[in-house]
């Protein structure tokens, strides 16, 4: 890889750039003998960009039950009051310069030193502030806690057990005075009077309350027993950046260049950027004219510009960077490839083998991305950055996937019809034969409706797996050197097995001799 690069380093960008153009065109219908380049143009741009902030106090409310959460809460008197001295904190904090010096700081510790932060927020904690006031809470009026809904703040209650009599009906005679275990004898605790001490009260006639337990009311909810509700507003302080590339007159091959690759990734390997600070005579002139810049940054970066002989059809085409990002070249193998891709379209609607589409290397590629289970665009530009559109792309791609259904046709019906007859003869055997009432014998219903759930469940995993495994084997067959995804389109004839299975497994669960206890209770109800 290092080798590579130090290639790489010592050509110039027209030679990579040409290099590239011939890699994707290798093999997809242009020969290389007709790519050109000529009227080169090299050279190395500068620029300039610059990164600007403003100071932001954000503000962020909130009302919670209790004394303030926050460590260096600033406690004022009224809610009302929380504006107008939010109000002047902000006005404070924007008009000491000593938070432009912060976020100076702050940006020249960031990757790039901020090179193309556009709408990012760098926050100073020590800053920031937190306002809040404390009112007492409007249900209980800050007493913690409400009246009783049991005892009304009486604390007691009327004693249920003998109605505040403090006396019971004996429980020993029941009342009836007389001694249940000798007869004609006064009962030995009523001694005859039929009525004994209430044994919840004690002769009280009142029990503490049970649902206050004797305070005479209940925690406030609303505050949480606290007493207070707490009117915060936490505000923010810090800068948002704005970036901007300070040279306008780019060339507009550079700038498509820029716009492929992105300002912000231009320092990952693209050019060279180093940051300026602003001087401090120079920030006040700015700082009068309502502007804060932060950073100015010189940016070198590799340019080139070309025409390019692509198989007759000329083109103006830009390289941007040390990577050799490049712009301007047409969708050239759209038409070189029409001859491969009028197979591949007759290949997907069976008139013909994927083979004769496979001259073309293109073709070949999105191939091995379909049977790898990659088959998608952003895969695609991996390969192709350039060269073939979109349209062109989603169109191969489509008639790949139809052309390996075809190919694979006759394997998923024989596979799909020995599944399907498979499941049936294993659900014939398993109700039809009381096999599964001798496996559910003694179970419960839950139990039993799970097994002969997990039946179906089994012979559904078995056939997908089997019918996957064999579009598998039958395109390694077909196509060996190419890699294989375990998992492999099953198309309609797949949803076809799948539903004809559980028709089957419908059908003769219905004509069981001995009908499942949970299927008895669905039909009945």
């Amino acid at each position: 890889m290092a080798k590579s690069q130090n290639l790489n380093q010592n050509r110039t960008l027209v030679e990579r750039a040409l290099a590239k153009i011939k890699k994707v065109a290798d093999g997809n219908g242009l020969s290389a003998a007709t790519l050109g380049v000529f009227e080169p143009q090299e050279k190395v741009v500068t620029f300039q960009g610059q990164l600007s902030v403003s100071a932001i106090c954000e503000t962020a409310p909130a009302s919670y039950p209790g004394l303030p959460r926050k460590k260096g809460t600033r406690q004022v008197g009224s809610p009302g009051e929380i504006q107008n001295i939010i109000e002047k904190y902000r006005n404070e904090f924007k008009n000491n310069p000593e938070w432009y010096d912060q976020v100076l700081n702050e940006l020249k510790a960031h990757e790039n030193q901020g090179w193309g932060l556009e709408r990012a927020k760098v926050i100073l904690p020590d800053r920031s502030a937190v306002f809040a006031s404390i009112q007492a809470c409007p249900t209980c009026g800050g007493r913690k806690q409400n009246p009783c809904p049991q005892c009304q703040e009486q604390m007691t209650i009327v004693c249920p057990q003998c109605q505040g009599r403090g006396r019971e009906v004996c429980w020993h005679c029941m009342g009836r005075g007389e001694d249940p275990q000798r007869p004609g004898q006064p009962c030995s605790i009523c001694q005859g009077t039929r009525y004994a001490e209430c044994r919840a009260c004690r002769l009280r006639g009142l029990l503490v309350c049970p649902t206050c337990q004797g305070r005479g009311g209940v925690p406030c909810r609303a505050c949480n027993a606290t007493g207070a509700i707490t009117q915060e507003v936490t505000v923010t302080c810090g800068a948002e950046t704005h970036f901007k590339i300070l040279h306008e007159n780019l060339p507009s091959g550079l700038k498509r260049g820029l716009d492929r690759i992105g300002i912000a990734n231009i320092p990952k390997g693209h050019g060279d950027v180093s940051a300026i600070e602003v001087p401090k005579e120079k920030l006040e002139e700015l700082a009068q004219e309502g502007v804060l810049p932060v950073l100015f940054y010189s940016v070198a970066l590799p340019y080139a510009e070309m025409k390019v002989n692509l198989g007759g059809k000329k083109a103006i085409v830009s390289a941007v960077g040390k990577k050799c990002v490049l712009s301007g070249i047409p969708n050239f193998l759209d038409l070189t490839l029409k001859p491969w891709r009028e197979k591949l379209h007759l290949a997907a609607l069976g008139r013909g083998p994927l083979e004769d589409a496979m001259g073309a290397r293109a073709v070949q590629d999105l191939l091995n991305l379909s049977l790898a289970g990659k088959a998608n665009e952003k895969e695609v530009r991996k390969l192709y950055p350039f060269g073939l559109s979109s349209e062109a792309i989603q169109s191969m791609l489509r008639d790949v996937r139809e052309g390996l259904k075809r190919a694979t046709l006759r394997t998923r019906a024989g596979v799909a019809s020995f599944c399907v007859l498979a499941s049936a003869l294993f659900f014939f055997v398993f109700f039809m034969q009381g096999f599964e009432a001798r496996l559910t014998q003694n179970a419960d219903t839950r139990t039993v409706f799970w097994i002969d759930f997990g039946a179906l469940l089994a012979a559904l995993a078995a056939s997908w797996t089997i019918l996957t495994l064999s579009i598998r084997f039958s395109l390694q067959r077909r196509f060996p050197s190419m890699k294989h995804s375990l998992q492999q389109n099953i198309g309609g004839i797949g949803l076809g097995m799948v539903g004809a299975i559980m028709a089957a497994y419908a059908a003769l669960l219905l004509l069981s001799p001995v009908r499942p206890a949970w299927l008895i209770s669905l039909l009945t109800h």
